[in-house]
């Protein structure tokens, strides 16, 4: 992801993560056996959140890790003593932190021994927007700004490497299952790029309208073809010795960074390619999937790096897309690829109404109502956008002016690429989002014809009521409305006046003589 509206920083080094709260028991008790060395000097890198998925329908939720990007690698922070609540404000891939001295690192670990990192400020397009206190709210300035990165991360030409992990056998691997992923480089440049099939290349192009198009990273030859081969097709494979007789994806996520660096001349992997796909062998850790928000890198476990739906869900968090839930569980909204991904090739869906407005890929055929306002006419699906009917819109925005929680109405059309969504299908859906960044949507209602929502936002009640869904022309008549709007007044009736009858001339009478 480079930028060149501008700048075109390592601000792609610096663009991925997700959530909160320290990594601990899903991920397992990481490989200890490496030696642990302490911090000598205090080291201030950029902080990064990634979270970990896993499969529709378990019982464990999603596991945040806090993490900071060192010269020699990503590291995860734990052991903060305050529950990560340092790092409640930052914001991932653009702000920096501080480890101070005594900490020690291990492995893919840095223990913080009780104390928190510090933030040391945040950095956009090369700009240090916030520089005297990290706490500070921003300003409307700096929101514009973070707004205008999002946006660019979403739109363009960007390019991809897709890097299949092989384990060497040459140390401990018991918490694998096999050595190498259960597929091959070939079939994995397949699964990732080939125009043929519905995959991260073909169904984002698809989703956004031709907004943000992925393509192969370019070929190159290696300097170390023992251990890694040179780059063809997207794809590349990589041999390592991590030890993993532990959950081991911390050290083997930085073993391959710096084998991909050694091997082909490049400080960081980022300059091989906008993004980076490294697809692990099976058991390297607990979860399916995770990536860093605002960032570059997504790491998979095994057959799902080839899946559709985990694809585009990491990825999505690369581009600053936080999970869509329902109720109270964060994957739920299954409307759109942010909310659970599934073990299928092919699956065609894309995103839902807040992640589409958040995304800025159908400027023109959107609308925004604020309070005492109200729309009525047509919604339309996204996979309808550009067909010359503009007055239809694909998603309207209730915005509530005292705050920034929003309302998203939009019609989820089951058809063309979208026709695999899981829920919500042909139905009006409603989903609640706050802020413009990293943040979790909520689905708040589905609805059918006649169907209606009843909702507060703010202080005063939004009311959608849907007409007849047309699935022929595509269209969902619906009437929006946000706290009072007084009817229009009635006109005073016009009264039509008679015309005037001409005078009646009688005769005047012949004069007595």
């Amino acid at each position: 992801m480079k930028f060149s509206v501008v700048s075109s920083l390592s601000i792609t080094a610096a663009l991925m993560g997700l959530s909160l709260c320290n990594a601990s028991s899903l991920r397992g008790k990481e490989d200890d056996t490496a030696a642990h060395h302490r911090i000598l000097q205090n080291k201030v890198g950029r902080f990064l959140k990634a979270d970990i998925q896993y499969e529709n329908g378990q019982a464990r939720g999603p596991e945040v890790i806090l993490s900071i990007e060192l010269e020699d690698g990503i590291f995860e922070v734990e052991n903060t003593g305050d529950n990560g609540r340092w790092a409640k404000d930052l914001e991932s891939g653009i702000d920096s932190i501080e480890i101070g001295q005594g900490a020690t690192k291990s492995g893919g670990k840095i223990n913080m021994g009780g104390t928190p990192p510090v933030p040391r400020g945040r950095n956009v397009f090369d700009r240090n927007l916030v520089e005297e206190d990290d706490s500070q709210a921003r300003s409307p300035e700096q929101q514009r700004m973070l707004d205008e990165l999002h946006r660019q991360l979403a739109v363009g030409n960007k390019s991809v490497l897709a890097v299949r992990v092989v384990h060497d056998g040459s140390t401990p691997s018991a918490a694998l299952s096999r050595l190498d992923p259960s597929y091959s480089l070939a079939q994995l440049a397949i699964d990732v790029f080939d125009e043929g099939n519905t995959n991260l290349v073909t169904q984002y192009r698809r989703c956004s309208h031709d907004k943000l198009n992925f393509g192969r990273a370019g070929t190159r030859e290696t300097n170390n073809p023992t251990r890694v081969t040179s780059i063809a097709n997207g794809v590349v494979e990589v041999k390592v010795s991590t030890d993993c007789s532990g959950t081991c994806d911390g050290v083997m996520r930085n073993d391959v960074n710096v084998a991909l660096q050694n091997a082909f001349g490049v400080s960081s992997p980022n300059q091989l390619a906008d993004y980076v796909m490294q697809c692990h062998p099976p058991g390297s850790f607990g979860g399916i999937a995770y990536a860093y928000i605002n960032y570059w890198l997504s790491i998979y476990n095994d057959n799902w790096c080839r899946y559709t739906s985990t694809q585009l869900h990491e990825v999505g968090h690369n581009l600053g897309l936080a999970h869509s839930g329902e109720g109270t569980a964060q994957y739920a909204d299954q409307s759109g690829f942010m909310g659970y991904s599934y073990s299928q090739l092919n699956q065609q869906m894309c995103f839902n109404n807040a992640k589409n407005w958040q995304l800025g890929w159908f400027s023109g055929e959107v609308a925004s109502i604020g309070l005492n306002d109200n729309f009525i006419g047509n919604l339309k699906g996204q996979v309808n956008y550009g067909n010359g009917d503009t007055t239809s819109k694909v998603v309207v925005k209730v915005d509530d002016p005292n705050s920034q929680e929003a309302f998203y109405v939009g019609f989820n059309h089951g058809i063309l690429h979208n026709i695999n969504t899981a829920e919500g299908k042909n139905q009006v859906t409603v989903q609640t989002y706050t802020g413009s960044g990293y943040s979790q949507s909520t689905l708040l209602s589905k609805m059918g014809s006649g169907g209606t929502f009843t909702g507060v936002l703010g202080s005063s009640t939004v009311t959608v009521t849907v007409g007849t869904i047309n699935l022929t022309t595509g269209l969902a008549p619906v009437e929006i409305t946000y706290g009072s709007v007084s009817p229009p007044p009635t006109p005073a009736p016009t009264v039509s006046e008679s015309p005037t009858n001409k005078p009646t001339l009688l005769p005047t009478p012949a004069p007595t003589v």
